[in-house]
């Protein structure tokens, strides 16, 4: 009688534990790149000389700092 009472706890425990078990997310699928633009638009040259400049000058800092 004990024994039976054991196997039916065992197998509650067991089918707890499969349900209480966290599940894997599906997998999501990576969104698709956009496509780069054909042609920049006319203010990039002047965007890109601005960035450059910012970075030549943070470089200049950091070279002195170091």
């Amino acid at each position: 009688m004990a024994l039976a009472y054991l196997i039916s706890v065992a197998g509650s425990l067991a089918a707890l534990a499969v349900l209480l078990r966290p599940r894997r997310p599906a997998p999501v699928p990576p969104p698709a790149p956009t496509p780069a633009p054909a042609v920049l638009p006319a203010t990039a040259e002047a965007e890109v000389r601005v960035i450059l400049t910012a970075a030549a000058q943070l470089a200049a800092r950091l070279s002195t700092a170091a």
